[in-house]
């Protein structure tokens, strides 16, 4: 009876406080076939700004500000929280090869480079990396397993302008610091601008199977960073 009356209780409740799913992002298909210009190159002081939404439920999370503070030996980018949250710096070897990579659960260092978008921007090139990072503070060293794909051309409008973007679909197989979570899977798309030398748009998400239960699944957090500013 206690069940059968909070089920009625859950139906009852007005359709204004059901979970608001963050829509698909709305893109126009721009060409068939060709690069898209050059990327810009880093600089001190470049910096862009993000919106951090959660997809499941639209919720504005946090504003990241992103700012090129250092150069020598490659290309450290600092993280400013709104809300004050400690962010982990990220670090690229050379423009657009990432080593260290603050945008997951945990901060992830990767013994040799992951790229974040390719070098040929052509529709179907693909790249496999097979590595092994250490996540955290920790010096043990996990595999990981990821390809990088161009998947197409697509023009993506936003509040602050209009971008012409190369989109880029990372899938990426891991094995994760939690010994709970067995056959870890991540899927991580870029919207990246080579005009602002960053992406405009980049979804993460993942899920994972449970140690020890037979049909159970878990998922990770999904979110949507997108670009409010850039300089």
């Amino acid at each position: 009876m206690l069940k059968r009356r909070s089920l009625l209780a859950f139906l009852a409740l007005p359709t204004g406080c059901a979970i608001q799913y963050l829509p698909p992002l709305a893109t126009s298909s721009m060409r068939s076939g060709g690069p898209i210009g050059s990327v810009r190159l880093p600089a001190l002081g470049q910096s862009w700004t993000y919106s951090k939404v959660n997809f499941y439920n639209s919720q504005l999370l946090d504003t990241v500000k992103e700012k090129i503070v250092n150069l020598d030996g490659g290309i450290r980018i600092s993280r400013h929280s709104k809300n004050n949250v400690d962010l982990g710096d990220e670090f690229q070897t050379v423009w657009g090869q990432v080593k260290q990579d603050p945008y997951w659960d945990l901060l992830q260092t990767y013994e040799t480079s992951l790229p974040l978008w390719l070098d040929n921007f052509t529709v179907g090139a693909s790249q496999s990396n097979d590595m092994h990072y250490q996540s955290g503070t920790s010096s043990f060293r996990y595999w990981i397993h990821a390809t990088t794909t161009v998947t197409g051309w697509e023009r993506v409008q936003l509040a602050c302008g209009t971008f012409d973007t190369v989109r880029i679909d990372k899938r990426i197989r891991l094995s994760h610091h939690d010994i709970t979570r067995l056959d870890t899977a991540r899927r991580d798309t870029l919207w990246f601008a080579p005009e602002i030398g960053r992406w405009v748009v980049r979804e993460t998400d993942g899920d994972y199977r449970m140690a020890g239960r037979r049909a159970g699944t878990g998922r990770e957090d999904h979110f949507r960073w997108q670009l409010e500013s850039w300089t």
